[in-house]
């Protein structure tokens, strides 16, 4: 019993437990995260998406659309119109039009998120990457960049 003496001999039995049980922690959590992916992919979520499409036409609401969970904006958008962007590599898709209407300098695609704590936001990230939230209310806008600050949806 000499050996339980040693300081070493104890630190080592204590890190080797300590990874033991953390190594099954990891594993458990993996499981039931892993487990709750699967669950929740086939869910279904209702996204209102608006579009104005600038002095072309009024704007068209898509209030209630039906998405399934882990879908972007990118993906619901698409669902209701006919949209036609470019991927570009480490930033995103940018929409270059909406049902025919497209970029034309200084009026551009962007689009909105609401919120309760501050009314309209721009989107903070590309549209591809941005995943939609149950119940989210989502805009298209068609504004002008040239005027500063930018126009909020109205």
């Amino acid at each position: 019993m000499a050996f339980l003496k040693s300081k070493w001999f104890i630190a080592t039995l204590v890190i080797l437990c300590w990874a033991l049980i953390a190594s099954f922690a990891a594993g458990y959590y993996y499981y039931q995260y892993s487990d709750l992916l699967v669950k929740a992919r086939g869910k279904i979520i209702y996204v209102n998406l608006g579009v104005n499409y600038g002095d072309k036409r009024p704007t068209i609401w898509f209030n209630g659309t039906e998405a399934k969970m882990g879908v972007t904006l990118l993906d619901v958008t698409m669902l209701v119109v006919r949209v036609n962007y470019t991927m570009y590599p480490g930033m995103g898709a940018l929409v270059n039009s909406i049902d025919g209407v497209a970029n034309s300098h200084p009026r551009y695609w962007m689009w909105w998120m609401w919120t309760t704590w501050g009314g309209w936001v721009e989107g903070p990230v590309a549209c591809d990457r941005y995943v939609v939230g149950d119940n989210e209310t989502l805009f298209w806008y068609y504004e002008d960049t040239s005027v500063s600050p930018l126009p909020k949806p109205p």
